[in-house]
């Protein structure tokens, strides 16, 4: 089985001229697309990533759900503030519950464990930015740092054209979970972060604007982690800045 980018597959309808949108029409050009394109086999996460996962993942939807009752609780009649408090409430013990299950089964796995404590000795990447990457991307399956970010959709695309058109943005054809988490951990290291720090100075000097400065800095900081987690040493800005 292979797992596709859906946009790839637009972009093969539209190579293809494909001019009708019709089930059957669909599965014969994904079928033509699997044959003349060959993707790669897609192999699933391990059981304990996945159980990993599926805890971020909801602790995710009751963040979201927490804060839509905090913004609701500020402009609410007093009659009904007492129940949403009572909510909130729930949502922030849900919220604590899942973060101990979390701990206790990245605790359990001493190999999560163990890149969880890698993750975390680089500066700018906290418990939480941890336990995101490690549900989202299994970094041993893949060969390099650029691979990693391009999952992530942190690599930078570049549109130029003659002189009247000339940008560079990220793709973001990638995990969105892992960009968002990736943002403010990416304004900390480039205040923190001695080779990120660097990093952003530069880019700065160059004219770059505060935002690339930080999309930048997140595809730094992935790069940073794939190169931690594959040499299986924490992270020594020293020796980052010697090689």
């Amino acid at each position: 089985m292979a797992v596709v980018n859906p946009f790839r597959i637009k972009g093969y309808a539209k190579s293809k001229l494909a001019r009708n949108k019709t089930d059957k029409a669909d599965a014969r050009l994904i079928a033509d697309f699997c044959l003349t394109q060959e993707p790669a086999q897609w192999f699933p996460p391990s059981p304990e990533v996945q159980h990993l996962q599926a805890l971020t993942r909801c602790i995710e939807v009751v963040e979201e759900m927490l804060l839509m009752e905090q913004n609701r609780f500020e402009v609410s009649p007093t009659q009904t503030q007492s129940s949403i408090k009572r909510i909130i409430k729930t949502f922030e013990q849900e919220i604590k519950e899942l973060q101990s299950q979390i701990k206790t089964h990245i605790d359990d796995h001493p190999h999560l464990k163990e890149q969880s404590e890698l993750l975390q000795s680089i500066p700018g990447i906290g418990a939480k930015t941890a336990q995101l990457l490690l549900s989202e991307v299994e970094f041993a399956r893949y060969s390099s740092a650029r691979a990693v970010a391009a999952q992530a959709g942190v690599t930078p695309r570049k549109a130029q054209s003659g002189t009247s058109l000339n940008s560079t943005k990220l793709s973001k054809l990638g995990n969105r979970r892992i960009r968002k988490g990736l943002y403010f951990p990416a304004i900390v290291a480039a205040q923190h972060n001695k080779i990120i720090k660097e990093f952003a100075r530069r880019l700065e000097e160059n004219g770059k604007t505060s935002m690339q400065i930080i999309c930048a800095s997140m595809r730094k900081l992935l790069h940073i982690a794939f190169g931690v987690l594959k040499h299986k040493r924490p992270f020594d800005s020293n020796l980052a800045f010697s090689s």
